[in-house]
């Protein structure tokens, strides 16, 4: 149970960082089994054998999960180093992100958006009552489904009287527990604010700013510009993604189908020259025969084959 909210709060965290759909490198290969000492010898190992139990081997693959997932947002965005000038520039720079992230911004903005989806997760997870009854019950999932649903919650009642309050209050905890997650964040997102707005404001138009900031409506605009992006009117616009996907759709399908007639498509093994099929032969230690007789295997199939090997 604890491992399944552990990873209901990391997808949580990921569907709102927005990630790129990346996997992170393995990085148990990283983890040296020696450690370097200052003076550049090797340490010996400590031999010392450390019992786990099972909770704290699962919380432990969970933090090695979440830190390669999170990674990849710094493999993907690369960052400069500052210029002298723009490092000048930063003492100005961390007044106007001060303004536009005010302490507490963070919590606020998912306090907002962590209750309705909260409330979402909760509701899904009550809703699957099919696959709760048959962990609990031992019976087989497809038999479950021919159920009356009014009969499937009748017996995890009987089960799990409890199964809709402990959804409810694991949600409640794993959205509490994003809020603190981002308000840890805090401090870090200003200072890369700050950072940013180097590159993109001189001294004077900071000044501007901060001197707009001290107005009425330009403490009030600073104080609630982040928090509008995080505002449910915002978020709720979204759901527009969908549709503006099916209107760009047959457009990009068109270039998609013009770059496979303009740049040509790959050759089987019969269309290779004498050489090539040598070649190509004796890379692969396969006998010309061989290579003859295979089926070359579509996208579809090495996409299955991998989701299949990807299932854990």
């Amino acid at each position: 149970m604890k491992t399944q909210m552990f990873r209901s709060m990391a997808t949580t965290c990921l569907a709102i960082a927005l990630p790129l759909a990346a996997q992170a490198q393995d990085a148990v290969a990283e983890e040296e089994s020696v450690n370097i000492e200052a003076d550049g010898d090797v340490a010996e190992e400590d031999p010392t054998f450390v019992f786990k139990t099972e909770e704290e081997e699962e919380l432990e693959s969970f933090e090695r999960e979440m830190t390669e997932a999170f990674a990849i947002f710094s493999e993907i965005f690369k960052t400069e180093p500052l210029t002298p000038e723009q490092e000048a520039l930063l003492p100005l720079a961390q007044q106007v992100s001060d303004k536009i992230v005010p302490e507490g911004s963070m919590g606020t903005a998912m306090d907002q958006m962590m209750e309705p989806m909260m409330e979402l997760i909760a509701a899904e997870a009550s809703g699957d009552t099919h696959t709760r009854l048959a962990e609990v019950s031992g019976v087989e999932l497809d038999e479950l489904y021919l159920l009356d649903e009014t009969a499937t919650e009748a017996a995890l009642a009987a089960f799990d009287p409890n199964f809709d309050e402990r959804n409810k209050a694991l949600s409640g905890v794993i959205g509490s527990m994003v809020t603190q997650m981002f308000e840890a964040m805090e401090p870090s997102y200003r200072e890369a604010l700050s950072r940013a707005l180097t590159l993109r404001f001189d001294e004077a138009e900071m000044n501007e700013l901060l001197g707009f900031f001290a107005t009425p409506i330009g403490a009030k605009f600073a104080k609630e510009s982040f928090l509008v992006h995080y505002d449910p009117q915002m978020m709720a616009v979204m759901e527009q993604m969908g549709p503006a996907m099916v209107e760009i759709l047959p457009g990009m399908m068109e270039e998609f189908e013009k770059i496979e007639s303009d740049i040509g498509n790959t050759r089987t093994f019969s269309e290779l020259s004498e050489a090539e099929r040598a070649e190509v032969a004796r890379l692969l230690e396969k006998p010309v025969s061989e290579l003859d007789a295979l089926v070359p295997q579509t996208d579809v199939e090495v996409l299955e084959e991998s989701d299949e090997e990807g299932v854990v």
